[in-house]
């Protein structure tokens, strides 16, 4: 079934230049995440990341990463100190006066990682505690949907082929539409809808987040070869293509 809203086949034309979305994939609105302070190295307080799909409201370039503190005993005067970060720009999170015993609290930092998967290290500090942290995005967490149309998809596609171009191959999936679902999980991407004359085959768009003239797209498709899905990824950047390649690889060969 179509992910186009309207008429317009592909021989009008009149889909392909919509902007839609796909019905049958929908995007996390959370990247990578996981647990930033142990609670056996926190002294019963522990610290989850999270990296939200979304636009910081100090600029779009900036990743915000969620933080969950929870802690055993009461803490107080959470907060950010000894941060390293070269290259980094970051908004720290807000204090947080008082951490009752059991009780959750949450706050978001605002970090702009300047298109590079550095590493931030900083001290989560109490009133007579610190304990050093470090937090690293993954390619994936670099990137920002784009919603483009189709038609939009395949011209800037037809430019960025040679050394702005990557394929492989994977077949531990029973289809397409698990695979791009795979994708968008670690990959924030839009997931375009379908063309009317290439039903199965997903197109995902997006830009890297600090430089938006910075085009990333992928598409997910069987194989021409046979057995399998190819997935094919095309960025104007070629070190940060070859570095997403290198991820995408990891994470959908699991």
């Amino acid at each position: 079934m179509s992910g186009f809203l309207g008429g317009g086949g592909a021989g009008g034309g009149g889909g392909l230049n919509k902007k839609q979305l796909h019905a049958a994939v929908r995007p996390s609105r959370v990247g990578s995440n996981g647990i930033l302070l142990k609670e056996s190295l926190g002294e019963g307080l522990q610290v989850r990341f999270s990296f939200v799909r979304q636009d910081s409201i100090y600029s779009k370039s900036m990743l915000v990463c969620e933080l969950e503190f929870v802690s055993r005993n009461e803490v107080r005067d959470l907060h950010m100190s000894n941060v390293q970060a070269t290259g980094v720009d970051i908004r720290p999170f807000d204090r947080i006066p008082v951490l009752h015993a059991n009780q959750t609290n949450t706050a978001k930092m605002h970090i702009d990682f300047k298109g590079s998967e550095r590493k931030l290290k900083f001290d989560i500090c109490t009133t007579d505690r610190k304990y050093p942290v470090a937090l690293t995005p993954t390619p994936g967490d670099l990137l920002r949907s784009n919603l483009v149309s189709v038609a939009e998809f395949e011209s800037t596609r037809k430019k960025l082929t040679g050394m702005q171009e990557s394929r492989f191959k994977i077949s531990n999936y029973a289809s397409t539409n698990k695979v791009a679902t795979a994708v968008s999980s670690c990959v924030d991407v839009a997931v375009l809808g379908e063309a009317d004359s290439s039903p199965g085959t997903f197109r995902m768009a997006a830009t890297l987040r600090h430089d938006k003239e910075q085009q990333v797209l992928i598409v997910v498709e069987e194989s021409k070869s046979g057995g399998g899905m190819d997935v094919t990824v095309n960025c104007d950047d070629m070190l940060f293509l070859g570095r997403l390649e290198d991820f995408l690889k990891k994470k959908l060969k699991k």
